[in-house]
């Protein structure tokens, strides 16, 4: 079997490309260079050469412009990579009736502190980045075999990257700080999050899914989490409010996801778990250092 996963070379494209290998099938990484395939996925044209070419069993597209900045100073750009591939690959899904995983987002709550919000919730749409986001949604919910799966990851890329690799360097590295005690989501780990998508893809799931932490927290209180299981106190931080930072963002993105948990027969890990996981995994990147 086939896979192709668009964004591969990124953080949670390569985890899925490593996930895909272990699940037996023949994963290509697809990106604008570095991938198994080089492609410019908003060229709407060569993708479709590229599905005809292939031929998939399987697309997961975890391609996207998450710069909140850069998507609200280029909007049609931001739309050209979070939403109008997915209307390419929901086609195809349709047409082919082969599965189609659209990795979305939880920028879509506002207002109402730690609560958490199941799919049904309405959506708040603060920035370009959550209208593009959104606007991928709507495209690949179009095609049946689509599983749409909104998250929040952390996990790291080789090029040190990511909210993690920030987090527990600076932590180690006592480095200033400024935790957000107000803005709120449901982080989970990027290796727990793989393979949860892979089981609910091998039991064909579909249509719109939260795939999350099961614990809703503050940036600040997941920070302090991390920091307690590396034995350091962080007396030298300051917290701040999100509402700061520019472009405007929504701030409470706690996911309800016990609908996933349902259709996958287990629990989705805490917070607590899902620090550990991050942990072990930044210990054993330093130890082959």
């Amino acid at each position: 079997m086939r896979a192709l996963i668009l964004g591969g070379t990124g953080l949670l494209g390569r985890a899925f490309s490593q996930r895909a290998k272990q699940q037996q099938y023949q994963a290509l990484a697809v990106a604008r260079s570095g991938g198994d395939i080089d492609l410019d996925i908003t060229d709407s044209g060569a993708l479709h050469e590229l599905l005809a070419q292939t031929s998939p069993d399987l697309i997961i597209n975890a391609a996207a412009n998450v710069n909140l900045a850069d998507c609200e100073s280029n909007t049609e750009e931001a739309f050209a990579i979070n939403a109008e591939p997915a209307k390419v690959l929901a086609k195809w899904s349709q047409k082919t009736e082969r599965p189609f995983v659209q990795v979305s987002s939880d920028h879509f709550f506002d207002g109402d502190g730690s609560a958490k919000h199941d799919e049904t919730a309405p959506v708040v749409l603060l920035n370009k980045y959550a209208a593009s986001k959104r606007a991928g949604e709507v495209y690949a919910l179009q095609a049946k075999s689509a599983l749409i799966l909104r998250t929040s990851i952390a996990g790291f890329h080789p090029d040190g990257r990511g909210f993690a690799a920030w987090a527990l360097n600076s932590i180690a590295g006592r480095k200033p700080m400024t935790l957000f005690d107000d803005f709120y989501g449901s982080t989970i780990d990027i290796n727990t999050f793989c393979v949860a998508a892979f089981d609910l893809i091998e039991q064909g799931a579909s249509g719109l899914l939260n795939l999350a932490s099961s614990e809703v927290s503050s940036k600040q209180e997941f920070i302090m989490m991390l920091a307690r299981l590396v034995n350091v106190e962080l007396d030298w931080v300051s917290s701040g409010s999100v509402a700061m930072l520019k472009p405007r963002r929504a701030r409470s993105l706690g996911l309800d996801v016990s609908r996933a948990e349902q259709l996958l027969g287990r629990d989705l890990p805490g917070m607590h778990d899902v620090c550990v996981n991050l942990v072990n995994e930044w210990k054993r990147n330093h130890e082959m250092e």
